[in-house]
């Protein structure tokens, strides 16, 4: 049984605490003098003052931070997205130049690889593009700029497009030493002055570390990443060593987005809504901007980022000083209202709190010095009353508490009594009939199996009748107790309830479903007794079902399971929904089932909350009935050693 602790004992701290609380009020309302010692309150009024402040600047100053990050993050966009643009027409603008020169295409006509590159050399010195290639009407290079390429599929694929004829501009993915490059590339056929194609040039500015610091003007506050395969590609700046995850890092320890990261390959730039906190906790703004070169999606996204540590540390600095000149207001109001009223007020109310802690252990004969004839004297004064009375009522209740002590141990004496001269014979009734039925003392009919079977169903019906007497008495005496376990998963308590309640609804036209959300955080509590609830909501469900589904749904709300079993039976009446949860009580739908004793509900609400769980039933007449349990994933149970 679980201990209690006398009622006497605390006793007297609540008698005073009560007392004490409806005393000070009525002197406040009545007596102008009590207000001056309870400026006391003026400490939560100006805490409160202070934390309303706090509140208000934070929110206006992160509202602030979140717009100004987004305009600075929306014109970095459109900066991008200019300067991109002129970078493809640029490279359009120039392969044009050198595919219509004279020289230039009677060079690639004479297929003359020493006069093509005497073109091109000197040409790409002011272009300062990072490749130019230039192929015969065979495909046969006369000219690679860049000498240091390996894998040229991606780019004999783009010279191809040229060679047939067509002038575009796309993005060209190489893998260069097991490198992926990302380039923005022209591609035009080379045509002679007849229009004959004598080969094609293609142009391309790669998408590196210099291309991005060129984009930012070099910028400190403003970050780029190329992200491509959901890794990053390159980057303004360097990530320092040591981080595991460098190829998903943009800058700042910020990490990149999978969701607008696929919004964004789909072809649209996508603002985050929300601020992004990088290292030292200073916000950014983050945009995704795909690299269009021809088509409506790409796989190659540009991850923007806009710093925003002047505004993260003027908002610092703002709320750090008025946190400081309020806290120096403060306190200089402490020291003043504290002087001013420890003298009349503190000190007798101290003395007068010390008598009653001495009373609440038990030695009511202390009495409260009186000093005044004020609020706190009047105090005094009736606190000794109060203890007057309660020492002359301590004996009585000493007395009266333990013979309820007695009395509940007779209680549970009978009871433990009561279980073992009842359960012990009926299980070995049970037993015995089953023997009979299954023929193991001499052959039988079936008329004769089926009053045996009877017998057993009857037999295992009462005893869960005086199981149900028994647990609810142990509830009602605060005797229960539970066998707490750690780990208990959800799918091995429900798994077996179900293949239990399916053995109930043979005889009728009912579907049983089971709907568990996958990974599910394991639960602490006691398995049987959990168990015992969820058995006994669908034993009630199958019990009032005539025909229909039965439906178990386990899943995940904040930080609880919830488990829910949905019937289609007659449904419960809005004033019968928390009758249905006191003792040996049922619905009227329910009365004329006559089955039970009306304890199973009332047990499986007191279980979960044995658990610092609910349960509760949502039902209309006509609609079936809906009853859920919640129980913490975080429990504050102590697991039974």
């Amino acid at each position: 049984m679980i201990a209690q602790e006398p009622p006497w004992a605390p006793a007297a701290a609540v008698f005073f605490v009560g007392r004490e609380k409806d005393s000070v009020l009525n002197k406040v309302l009545r007596r102008p003098g009590l207000g001056v010692k309870l400026n006391l309150y003026v400490l939560f009024v100006l805490l409160l003052f202070l934390v309303s402040i706090v509140f208000l600047l934070n929110r206006n100053t992160d509202s602030l931070t979140k717009q100004v990050g987004s305009d600075r993050v929306g014109e970095e966009v459109k900066i991008f997205e200019k300067r991109l643009a002129e970078t493809q027409d640029k490279l359009l603008i120039d392969i044009n130049f050198l595919a219509t020169s004279l020289h230039f295409f009677q060079a690639v006509g004479r297929r003359s690889a020493n006069d093509v590159a005497e073109i091109i050399n000197p040409a790409n010195v002011s272009l300062k593009l990072d490749d130019i290639t230039v192929v015969d009407g065979d495909g046969n290079r006369l000219i690679d700029t860049a000498a240091d390429q390996t894998d040229f599929s991606a780019e004999d694929r783009l010279l191809a497009v040229g060679l047939s004829g067509q002038e575009t501009i796309a993005l060209l993915i190489e893998n260069n030493r097991g490198q992926t490059q990302i380039s923005i590339a022209a591609v035009s056929p080379v045509l002679s002055q007849t229009g004959n194609r004598l080969g094609a040039i293609l142009m391309s500015r790669r998408i590196n570390e210099q291309f991005l610091d060129e984009m930012t003007f070099g910028r400190a506050a403003v970050h780029m990443g190329v992200v491509h395969n959901d890794q990053i590609i390159a980057r303004t700046g360097a990530v320092p060593p040591g981080n595991g995850a460098q190829d998903q890092i943009v800058a700042n320890d910020i990490l990149i987005d999978s969701d607008p990261l696929a919004a964004a390959q789909r072809g649209q730039a996508v603002i985050l809504d929300e601020l992004v906190s990088g290292a030292r906790g200073v916000p950014h703004a983050v945009a995704y901007v795909p690299i269009l070169a021809g088509t409506e999606t790409s796989s190659v996204v540009v991850v923007i980022l806009v710093e925003l540590e002047e505004i993260y540390s003027f908002q610092n600095d703002t709320l750090n000083n008025t946190v400081f000149i309020f806290t120096a207001l403060t306190m200089l109001s402490i020291s003043i209202i504290y002087i001013a009223i420890f003298s009349t007020t503190i000190r007798p109310l101290n003395e007068l709190r010390t008598i009653a802690h001495t009373m609440t252990s038990g030695q009511y004969d202390q009495r409260a010095p009186v000093h005044s004839q004020d609020e706190v004297g009047q105090l005094s004064t009736a606190f000794n009353e109060m203890a007057n009375a309660i020492q002359q009522r301590e004996t009585s209740l000493k007395e009266a508490w333990e013979q309820a002590e007695r009395a509940d141990k007779v209680k549970s004496m009978f009871l433990a009594s009561v279980s073992h001269e009842l359960r012990t014979p009926l299980n070995a009734i049970i037993n015995l009939t089953k023997f009979v039925a299954l023929g193991m003392y001499g052959e039988i009919n079936a008329e004769q199996s089926e009053m045996l079977n009877n017998v057993v169903a009857s037999g295992k019906h009462l005893l869960n009748l005086i199981n149900d007497v028994l647990d609810i008495s142990k509830i009602e005496s605060d005797s229960l107790e539970l066998f707490v376990e750690e780990g208990l998963h959800i799918e091995d308590i429900i798994q077996p309830a179900i293949e239990t309640a399916n053995g109930l609804v043979l005889q009728k036209p009912i579907t049983i479903a089971c709907e568990i959300e996958p990974e599910l955080p394991a639960l602490t509590g006691d398995e049987q007794r959990i168990r015992q609830v969820v058995l006994n909501l669908l034993s009630n469900a199958c019990k009032f079902t005539d025909e229909g589904q039965i439906t178990l749904s386990v899943y995940r709300q904040d930080s609880e399971i919830i488990i829910a079993v949905r019937d289609t039976g007659p449904g419960i009446a809005r004033d019968d929904h928390e009758a249905i949860f006191e003792s040996f009580r049922q619905a009227k739908s329910g009365v004329r089932k006559a089955e039970g004793t009306g304890l199973g509900l009332p047990i499986s609400r007191r279980l979960a909350e044995a658990h610092d769980g609910r349960l509760w039933v949502e039902s209309a007449l006509g609609e079936g009935a809906t009853f859920y349990v919640a129980l913490p994933i975080k429990s504050s149970l102590v697991p039974t050693i």
